[in-house]
């Protein structure tokens, strides 16, 4: 029950932030706005301003913002086909641009209670990993792997997972002092296995073939009960070593969110770069029941589910303002693709044909969405 009602309030606090964008730009540039809704479906309050009108609905899957002239002319002044080529696109990327702010107020919250927060930085090189015998001193800041750039301690497991058994190296550049400094290094292999107990994890941690146990203990509820008796096991390659670690004050916070906002933002463009390499599939994406399950873990991850549930709220609100900014049809990103088409030919696309696009772009979206929520629902079934 608590896991639905996080979820519901989630998604519904995005998607009316995102809708609220559009309204507030709308009302700010002088464009009509018929109706402001939370919420979807039947009515359950209505209330009639001066030119709007404020709704709140039965379900709690979202929300949305009626525009004059929005698919469509109008001899309306107001209507947002009658204005001018930047005021429509303030308009529309205002939804994504406040869901992608709101993802970085919440890294903001995120990094503060994370202090003190893993850097690029090396403190301590792992003596079993190949870093050393490539030149890499401890207080070295790793600023690039394979010519992507790395402002984070997350950005290099985001690029070291490229990594595989036939990665003979890897080039990276490190800043010491003022001088940045190229090197290449051959990647590790780590195998990690975390078996849970009723107190403590035994953790057995292996790289390149030399084995190094220790125990963690931890208190009650700190780990899901479906856990305890049960072995989890990790193999991936790493370039080794042991981040430094920097306090969040209020001088930095901004800047680490900020990082942490660019993180997510790299991955969703990983994630996209995969898909059309073929190296990820429809199982590999996650729609509302996938999110779910996430979000379920994380109303059940003990003392640290606050942290982990405002986490995955940052990351699915950047998410969702980032996907929508994708010139896809039906999507805002579309709607741009076509303003700046028009600026391209100094005159719009004809209203049926953009309509007709965006059209099929939806049905298009929809079956992708029931593929994506049947891979998920198949994904629990078979856990």
């Amino acid at each position: 029950m608590v896991t639905a009602i996080v979820t519901i309030v989630v998604f519904l606090v995005m998607i009316t932030l995102h809708e609220f964008g559009h309204f507030a730009s709308a009302k700010l540039l002088g464009v009509k706005v018929l109706e402001f809704s939370v919420g979807m479906g039947p009515s359950i309050v209505k209330h009639n301003g001066k030119k709007t009108q404020y709704s709140l609905r039965l379900l709690p899957i979202g929300g949305y913002c009626r525009l004059e002239g929005e698919d469509g002319e109008s001899a309306d002044p107001e209507a947002f086909s009658n204005q001018k080529l930047w005021k429509r696109f303030i308009i529309v990327a205002s939804g994504a641009i406040i869901n992608i702010l709101l993802g970085f107020a919440i890294f903001a919250v995120v990094v503060k209670m994370m202090s003190p927060i893993a850097t690029n930085t090396v403190e301590k090189i792992d003596e079993r990993s190949y870093l050393s015998e490539a030149g890499v001193r401890a207080g070295d800041r790793i600023i690039e792997i394979n010519g992507h750039k790395i402002s984070l301690y997350n950005d290099i497991g985001l690029y070291t997972g490229e990594f595989d058994e036939n990665t003979e190296s890897a080039e990276i550049a490190v800043k010491r002092g003022r001088e940045k400094i190229k090197l290449s290094v051959k990647p590790s292999l780590s195998e990690t296995t975390v078996t849970y107990g009723e107190t403590s994890a035994e953790i057995s941690d292996t790289v390149n073939g030399i084995s190094e146990n220790y125990i963690i203990n931890y208190n009650e509820n700190d780990v899901p009960e479906e856990y305890i008796g049960k072995s989890y096991s990790e193999k991936r390659y790493i370039i080794g070593f042991e981040a430094r670690r920097e306090e969040i004050t209020a001088v930095n916070v901004l800047p680490f969110a900020w990082k942490y906002t660019g993180y997510v933002i790299k991955s969703i463009f990983s994630a996209i770069r995969d898909m059309i390499s073929g190296k990820m599939g429809l199982n590999n994406l996650s729609g509302p029941v996938g999110v779910a399950s996430v979000i379920g873990e994380a109303v059940n991850s003990g003392k640290n589910s606050l942290l982990n549930i405002l986490f995955i709220v940052a990351a699915l609100t950047v998410n969702l303002g980032i996907f929508n900014l994708l010139p896809l049809p039906a999507l805002d990103g579309g709607r741009l693709f076509f303003m700046i088409i028009e600026l391209i030919r100094r005159k719009p696309i004809p209203p049926e044909k953009e309509g007709m696009v965006h059209t099929i772009g939806l049905v298009l979206l929809l079956v992708l969405a029931a593929a994506v929520c049947y891979s998920d629902i198949m994904k629990l079934i078979v856990r």
